[in-house]
């Protein structure tokens, strides 16, 4: 634990690194983004459970284990019609560090859009993408402890305008197989801008979560809670003034509403040994994304299944932001070599 310790005072004390944004907006957003479709399935963030997807060390480096040691994935994220996104990630354990290395690549593709000056003239087109690289390292600390970090580099390019960056993730987790629960807490997103894109540095992502899986022992059901940003209280936005315009009342957030707004809740159904459904709904992406006075149907909500073969394991999860707009995510996972520790 000396070691995690070690890295934790670096990176937040580190007087060259800007780790967090209380407010207003932030820079490398795509990096909030999730690419692995059983924690989308599950509300949209995920940092407790851990299993044979190598690609969770994204959401939470002390998730990364040897029993990833060769595995590969491969992720893709329809967004909408011109954009999507794609994540791949592979492991290799060295024994005799007893350590496990993760690295995971990300592209996020925007398309090609129309070009205009400020009269409105057609000059051509551009595109827009953002891309980060990542690695990763984790160890156990005594058998049910575990601990990694992660670090990541950023390239973003929007036509002209480009921007490069790096960022870290620490994590822990904690896993006791006998009586089936997990919990985990990670910092994400401590970092920097190295080249900016108007010559004005922002501020990255910052985010604090804890999580906690428990799965019931007479039944084939499994619970996860998780907490995100919490280290800014208030997440809503409100304004009075357009809600005065357009209702003709402003509602106030009570605390229970604000405490609510951090929490993410999900459930998997694990049927036989093979196939797991997911499902998990995220309190503020409903709060922030419905419209009031109008139907929201499944806004907020996500679900998914997870298929476990032999070498392979497929993933489906489709996610709901609006009532006439959702996400859906596929990934592989294959085992390139059996590993017994």
């Amino acid at each position: 634990m000396r070691s995690l310790a070690c890295l934790f005072f670096f990176m937040m004390f580190f007087p060259q690194i800007k780790s967090q944004t209380l407010g207003g907006s932030s820079t490398y957003n795509f990096l909030k983004m999730q690419w692995v479709p059983q924690a989308s399935a599950l509300g949209g963030r995920n940092i407790s459970m851990f299993n044979n997807d190598v690609g969770l060390f994204n959401d939470n480096p002390a998730l990364l284990r040897y029993q990833h040691h060769g595995n590969i994935s491969a992720n893709f994220v329809s967004i909408a019609p011109t954009i999507n996104g794609l994540f791949g990630a592979g492991a290799f354990h060295h024994e005799n560090s007893n350590t496990t290395f993760g690295g995971g690549i990300a592209h996020l593709q925007y398309g090609n859009e129309m070009q205009t000056d400020a009269a409105g003239n057609i000059l051509g087109s551009f595109t827009a993408y953002d891309q980060m690289i990542s690695f990763a390292a984790s160890r156990s600390y005594g058998e049910r402890w575990f601990y990694g970090a992660s670090l990541k580099f950023i390239n973003s390019r929007y036509g002209a305008y480009t921007s490069m960056g790096i960022s870290s993730d620490i994590g822990i987790n904690y896993y006791d197989e006998e009586s089936m629960i997990q919990a985990g807490f990670v910092a994400k997103n401590m970092g920097v801008q190295i080249k900016t894109y108007a010559n004005q540095s922002e501020d990255l992502p910052f985010d604090l979560l804890l999580g906690v899986t428990k799965q019931l022992e007479k039944a084939p059901i499994r619970f996860s809670l998780t907490a995100q940003r919490l280290h800014q209280f208030d997440l809503l936005y409100k304004d009075d003034s357009f809600d005065l315009d357009n209702y003709g009342v402003s509602v106030k957030n009570g605390i229970a509403t604000k405490l609510m707004s951090h929490l993410i809740a999900g459930t998997d159904l694990l049927i036989g040994e093979k196939l797991v459904f997911s499902v998990g709904y995220n309190f503020l992406r409903r709060k922030e994304l419905m419209i009031r006075n109008l139907s929201n149907g499944l806004t907020g909500f996500g679900y998914g299944i997870r298929l476990n073969l032999n070498s392979l394991q497929f993933q489906y999860a489709r996610t709901h932001y609006q009532s006439t707009y959702s996400q859906h995510q596929v990934s592989l996972i294959y085992k390139l070599v059996d590993y017994e520790k």
